[in-house]
């Protein structure tokens, strides 16, 4: 009952977002989007069928903290593996990395499934040592709807 009180306020305060709350983390998601099969407790995903709408998350198991200098590396690592898969083009176009604390994102555009779609990747490092990393995928026509969760998904990642 506690739980089912705490999941409306956290909602009411996020509209727009829900809840995944498993064995090693929590976080929010678009609440459109439909949970899948959970395989391995280190990882989510949720999606909304037939669309490029796509939600990942994954937590490190062990503690660990990137620098600032790792950050740039693996990031600028991640825009180039978007943008190309064993030296061929993906289809994708990354925009510049951004640095935000101990935190980095990058926005990219292209095409899933001949649908226009935009890709924001991310990397966070939270404050008990515990690394997040994923994406949120969406159609470029419900940029308006997606883009401005992106922060509060980011800032409600908590490992147990």
């Amino acid at each position: 009952m506690l739980l089912a009180a705490m999941t409306m306020v956290a909602n009411a305060q996020n509209p727009g977002l829900k809840i995944f709350d498993g064995k090693l983390f929590s976080c929010q998601y678009p609440a459109d989007f439909v949970a899948q099969e959970q395989w391995m407790d280190e990882a989510f995903n949720a999606q909304i069928e037939d669309t490029p709408n796509f939600f990942s998350a994954s937590v490190s198991e062990d503690k660990l903290e990137y620098t600032n200098e790792q950050l740039k590396e693996y990031g600028e690592g991640m825009r180039m593996m978007t943008e190309k898969s064993f030296g061929e083009p993906t289809g994708w176009k990354a925009g510049p990395l951004v640095i935000k604390g101990k935190s980095y994102y990058f926005i990219a555009e292209g095409e899933e499934d001949d649908v226009p779609a935009v890709k924001i990747s991310y990397l966070v490092n939270t404050p008990d040592k515990r690394v997040f990393a994923g994406e949120l995928k969406f159609a470029k026509k419900d940029e308006a709807k997606y883009k401005p969760l992106f922060d509060k998904i980011i800032t409600s990642f908590k490992a147990k």
